[in-house]
């Protein structure tokens, strides 16, 4: 039964990425600041691995980004309402850095979204109108993609008679093992 839960919840992930307005397709991702204060933001998850491993993008010069460079450990979290099911994923995010990779993964962003990686300031500096962001040309954008590598996954499910929490650990092979809910 635990191989099975463990299979069901993976297709229902993956499917962030085939269905439409799926809820696990925009993630609370958690990251720890220089002062291990946690901080966390909603992400929109482009690409899972068959390892599991996810993709997200993000501008390079972001606050998650520095935040990285000091500790890599993160968390993804997401619930499904209708399902009321909850994936907790925790490991480490890493910036890519291959150019193929980066190139690739950068002609997925469409015309409208291009805003998001090209603006001439920082993203979360102040401004006093909202007409005043300037952005450069496509080319010269702030484009970075992240891959976020779980170590575990903590599995909540909601229902009657019996709530069902089980983790996964890569280590032993996702394995996993029954929770008390």
């Amino acid at each position: 039964m635990l191989d099975n839960f463990f299979k069901e919840v993976k297709a229902e992930f993956k499917n962030a990425l085939i269905k439409r307005n799926h809820p696990f397709k925009y993630l609370t991702l958690s990251t720890v600041d220089e002062k291990d204060m946690p901080q966390s933001r909603t992400i929109v998850l482009r690409e899972i691995h068959d390892n599991l491993d996810c993709i997200i993008f993000t501008d390079s010069r972001t606050s998650k980004v520095h935040q990285l460079a000091n500790n890599s450990q993160a968390c993804l979290l997401a619930y499904h309402p209708k399902k009321m099911l909850q994936l907790k994923l925790n490991g480490n995010l890493y910036p890519i850095d291959d150019p193929s990779e980066i190139k690739r993964l950068f002609q997925k962003v469409g015309e409208k979204a291009i805003k998001d990686y090209t603006t001439c300031s920082i993203p979360g500096t102040s401004i006093s109108n909202l007409d005043n962001v300037d952005y450069t040309v496509r080319k010269e954008n702030h484009f970075l993609p992240l891959q976020f590598v779980p170590d575990q996954w903590e599995v909540l499910q909601l229902k009657r008679p019996n709530h069902l929490r089980a983790l996964f650990k890569r280590e032993n092979n996702w394995d996993g093992q029954w929770m008390v809910p």
